[in-house]
């Protein structure tokens, strides 16, 4: 397959654009990477700060309603995701990242002067209806910007600015609340400056995305399958023992990252506070736990898919969950994650999080005929989804009713039980060891 060189490239990368599309245009949809799934990330590491010091709810029910907050949000996400698609296909892809912008800047303001469970969520849900239009458009216009030959750099460059985004926003914002309680702030103001920074960061990201996105409606529109048919095509190919793995990957490592992101900043705030630290200083010792954890997620990808490339994909299955499964696993040896021994746990389990997510991917890329690739990326988006769904349930509720790493301990259970199942499959079906290199499905990330 050749490049068009009529058409514009992204400098300094070889990556040709699709006609039309300007370096300007590109570079816009990088930013959006940046800046839509970093913000969607951070909500879940301020919300700690939010229910201890804002609503000052009991520590042996903040699992619970952080649970069910992530649940309803996924909910929405899941109902909406294929309408803002229709709708895109209709009145083009800035429209609607333009208005994700604003409604996740609206749910962050609605967070800043909360004062009830009730306030909270009704704010998730404008948040939610903002991250289902701005997760799965990032997802769409990476589709639509590049060239078929330059589609799997631009996956793999956007991909690094969604770890950009989730690493430096969160890293930065978890810092406000102390660094304005150092200046004298009291506490409920300072998390309300948190928030609303964020949100003008947001609206000021929309302003970018309407001058900086290709304006229009698409020539071609993705082909929108109805969800009869998806289920009936995706189910039938799970027949295929290395899909169905597969699908129960996408289950734990989305998991996996809602986990991630809401409980290492809640646990965190409660045993700094528990050991006398302030809650601001609690919940920026928890965000370098988490932005190291993503740091090393970011550094290891590469290496990771590598080494996708080298062995079975199967394989590669078996040595992401083994180090998600030991990651997760660990934390139950921990008495906070405050304490030294803690990050290099967290460290393998943020390597774990993303090779889990990668093989799942490239998995179900390279096991997928060409005619069922729609139907079954979206039945492993499902799977995915429905994943989250039981993550935020059931680990809200073991947070609070057994202790702070449940959560974790339940998802490196379900890693443990799917390595296990990897292994059977390796050794009675374990398919081709190496097939030509297919990209990976898009799959909008949920955080």
């Amino acid at each position: 397959m050749q490049a068009d060189t009529s058409c514009a490239r992204l400098k300094p990368f070889p990556l040709w654009l699709a006609s039309g599309i300007s370096p300007a245009n590109a570079w816009t949809y990088m930013f959006a990477n940046f800046a839509v799934i970093g913000t969607l990330a951070f909500l879940n590491v301020a919300q700690s700060y939010i229910l201890t010091e804002h609503l000052q709810l009991a520590k042996d029910t903040q699992g619970t309603v952080s649970g069910n907050l992530a649940f309803w949000n996924e909910v929405i996400i899941i109902l909406l995701a294929s309408p803002f698609g229709i709708l895109a296909d209709r009145i083009g892809r800035r429209p609607i990242v333009v208005f994700a912008a604003i409604a996740i800047a609206v749910g962050f303001t609605m967070y800043a002067y909360a004062t009830s469970v009730f306030d909270l969520t009704i704010g998730r849900i404008i948040y939610a209806i903002g991250a289902a239009a701005g997760s799965g458009m990032v997802a769409t216009i990476g589709a639509d910007y590049p060239q078929e030959i330059s589609r799997g750099k631009m996956i793999g460059l956007g991909s690094v600015m969604n770890a950009f985004g989730i690493v430096f926003l969160t890293g930065l914002m978890g810092r406000v609340p102390t660094i304005l309680r150092d200046g004298g702030m009291d506490p409920i103001a300072a998390g309300q400056w948190m928030m609303l920074i964020t949100a003008g960061f947001c609206v000021f990201a929309a302003v970018i995305f309407q001058i900086g996105l290709k304006g229009g409606i698409p020539a071609s529109h993705e082909k929108r399958l109805p969800l009869a048919h998806l289920i009936r095509v995706g189910l039938s190919a799970a027949r295929n023992p290395r899909v169905a793995l597969s699908y129960a990957a996408a289950f734990t490592s989305r998991g996996d990252l809602v986990v991630v992101g809401i409980f290492i900043s809640l646990w965190s705030v409660q045993a700094g506070t528990a050991a006398g630290l302030d809650t601001g200083e609690a919940l920026k010792r928890g965000t370098i736990i988490f932005v190291a954890s993503q740091t090393m997620a970011l550094l290891w990808a590469p290496v990771m898919g590598w080494l996708m490339d080298k062995v079975n994909r199967v394989t590669a299955i078996i040595i992401a969950m083994g180090l998600a499964s030991g990651g997760y696993l660990g934390t139950a040896f921990l008495t906070s994650p405050l304490e030294g021994p803690a990050m290099p746990i967290f460290i393998i389990l943020g390597i774990g999080q993303v090779s889990a997510l990668m093989t799942s991917q490239g998995l179900v890329g390279q096991e997928t005929k060409p005619q069922e690739r729609g139907a079954v990326v979206g039945m492993f988006s499902l799977w995915g989804a429905v994943g989250i769904l039981f993550a935020t349930a059931i680990g809200g509720r073991l947070f609070d009713s057994w202790a702070p790493y449940a959560p974790f301990v339940v998802m490196g259970i379900a890693n443990l039980g799917l390595l296990i199942a990897a292994i059977f499959i390796r050794v009675t079906s374990p398919g081709l060891i190496l097939r030509p290199a297919v990209a990976a499905p898009v799959v909008a990330p949920n955080l």
